[in-house]
């Protein structure tokens, strides 16, 4: 008998956001939870009125550590913050020696891959993502890939590419984006994970983060080392000399407010509820999709399927969020998505 996915996840999930379409571009960005909205909102407005206070965001960021590092396996003391995946993953590629080989997924993710490749001194190159462990060679320093790829939905094998990147003396860094609130991300192995908190994981733009190895972050300099790098931001804000943290804070960008006084609420649904949970559902439902579409069951929470011409218009007249990437039509399922949600999509793509 198949199970239900409303069976998968508490009651209280469907009163936790308030979507007025059959949302399915989790992969563009996530929906707020209404309490995180109401949050910002009312941030926002103690902002206007002139009673926020910026002193109390530090407690927030702090949890939002401890969120993360229950998430990913690291310690709040191996989490930096910051805005954007770009800027962290130029930590990494700026701390690569010159003549450095890295090896990248082909399709891989702009933010993931740029970075490198602004630097001509390095050497390169992307290979199928199937066959991104067999390509680690000797001499490779570097393996890097999103967990959860970008354009279709693919997952990396991350206990093959961790392995074939030990076997050869490289590190890993592992891009969590498009995994981390509903992909299993906790000690992946690898020496550095990035990721952002606007997908997935729920929360408004403008968080992001970097985890490390205390080994892999000894290699890294804050090239934007600002005053909430400090080993105590608030006394050293001014003048020299140089101050930093001991610890991943000082690769800390000082915090966009709203942004992170909503994750810390996102993250709190997140765990409550459970990454397991969170992934039956998904995948149950990826797999109703898939299977309406006369495809096999999968291991992703994003379905990417040729597309029509002028089909995602319809699906939006129809009240179906989705997304084209790389000339496909996306879509992803979370845990805000029913049945209905899926059955609808179905019905437009039918006709």
């Amino acid at each position: 008998m198949t199970v239900s996915t409303s069976a998968l996840l508490p009651d209280s999930i469907r009163t936790a956001f308030a979507p007025t379409v059959a949302y399915l571009n989790a992969a563009s960005y996530g929906l707020l939870p209404t309490a995180v909205a109401e949050a910002v909102s009312a941030a926002e407005k103690r902002r206007a009125e002139g009673t926020f206070d910026i002193t109390g965001v530090d407690e927030i960021v702090a949890d939002c550590r401890v969120a993360i590092g229950t998430l990913t396996g690291f310690a709040p003391e191996q989490i930096a913050i910051g805005a954007q995946v770009s800027q962290l993953v130029s930590l990494i590629a700026a701390a690569l020696p010159e003549g450095a080989a890295v090896v990248l997924p082909e399709g891989e993710f702009t933010s993931v891959l740029w970075p490198f490749l602004v630097r001509p001194d390095l050497r390169v190159r992307t290979v199928p993502l199937t066959g991104l462990a067999e390509a680690v060679r000797p001499g490779d320093a570097l393996v890097a890939a999103a967990v959860v790829q970008s354009a279709d939905g693919g997952i990396v094998d991350t206990a093959a590419v961790g392995a074939a990147a030990r076997n050869h003396g490289a590190r890993v860094l592992f891009d969590l984006s498009q995994a981390a609130g509903w992909y299993p991300v906790r000690h992946l192995g690898a020496d550095w994970v990035v990721g952002v908190g606007y997908k997935w994981l729920l929360g408004p733009k403008g968080a992001a983060f970097l985890a490390g190895t205390d080994e892999a972050l000894a290699e890294l300099r804050p090239l934007a080392a600002g005053w909430y790098s400090g080993y105590n931001p608030w006394e050293t804000c001014y003048d020299a000399p140089l101050r930093t943290a001991s610890d991943a804070r000082r690769f800390d960008l000082a915090p966009v407010w709203p942004a992170w006084i909503g994750q810390r609420l996102a993250l709190e649904l997140l765990l409550s509820t459970g990454i397991d949970a969170i992934h039956r559902h998904n995948l149950a439902l990826a797999d109703r999709l898939r299977a309406g579409l006369g495809l096999p069951p999968g291991k992703s929470a994003i379905v990417s399927i040729e597309a029509e011409p002028g089909q995602i218009h319809r699906l939006r007249e129809a009240g179906v969020v989705g997304s084209m990437r790389a000339g496909r039509l996306r879509l992803g399922c979370h845990l805000y998505n029913t049945e209905a949600d899926i059955d609808r999509a179905l019905t437009v793509l039918a006709g």
